[in-house]
């Protein structure tokens, strides 16, 4: 087992919309009739998973925390603690996150309570004053997060190569049984200066032809709470993202 590092922030933005309609034929068809300078290529099918974990009580989640088992579609498995913000989303900046490698499916956080918990306290420039090991020991699954996707490049001019991933999102409360499912549409624009002027022109195009897709800026966690949870699991956190 790996120690925690922090990971690297992809050379990448992410551009989130959700689909009305569920038509994905037809909107593979209008991309592809609007993006003229550009190939749309289908690369492959993929299957990704997320368990959460808290204490009964959601104390890390209260605490601004994300604790969350990875399962990546190329087979790795690793357990990660996001940083959340309470702040407005105009000054907040881009997730702290940690990660612990080469875990295997059975195993679970409280494996792992040092390192985990080690994890928690790099987060924050302020020492715990609660045992944050045994806080880890007292961790169970509470959400799980399947995301069915289909992946395409969008091919340009010049070496541009961006992503485009249709996704059926299926959130489910483990406590309960409840599920839910969410239709979306993420388009992954290269950032630097030479791919600026392309992903504006593919940025245009789905908000002037693609009207069936509404751009949403939450993250996945929020969306689960969201559609899970009736307050007041969620009451007094309307401003919340990732950090």
């Amino acid at each position: 087992m790996k120690d925690f590092s922090t990971l690297e922030n992809e050379n990448s933005e992410k551009h989130h919309y959700y689909i009305i309609g569920k038509d994905e034929k037809k909107l593979i068809e209008k991309l592809e009739k609007y993006l003229n300078f550009y190939t749309l290529r289908y690369v492959q099918n993929f299957l990704g998973r997320e368990i959460i974990y808290d204490v009964p009580n959601n104390m890390l989640s209260n605490a601004g925390l994300v604790l969350s088992k990875q399962y990546e579609d190329d087979g790795g498995i690793f357990f990660k603690v996001r940083k959340i913000s309470f702040l407005p989303k105009s000054v907040n900046r881009k997730s702290k996150k940690f990660y612990l490698a080469e875990c295997s499916g059975r195993e679970e956080p409280k494996d792992f309570p040092i390192q985990i918990a080690n994890a928690i306290q790099s987060s924050f420039s302020e020492p715990f004053t609660i045992d944050l090991v045994s806080i880890v020991r007292q961790t169970v699954p509470k959400i799980e997060i399947l995301v069915h996707g289909k992946k395409y490049h969008i091919i340009g001019g010049f070496g541009y190569k961006a992503r485009l991933i249709f996704e059926k999102t299926e959130y489910k409360d483990l406590i309960s049984g409840k599920k839910v499912n969410k239709y979306g549409v993420t388009f992954i624009a290269p950032t630097g200066q030479n791919n600026e002027q392309y992903n504006n022109e593919i940025l245009s195009i789905i908000d002037k032809y693609c009207t069936e897709l509404v751009p949403y800026k939450q993250t996945r966690f929020e969306i689960a709470k969201r559609v899970l949870f009736p307050e007041p699991y969620v009451e007094d956190k309307k401003n919340e993202e990732e950090e």
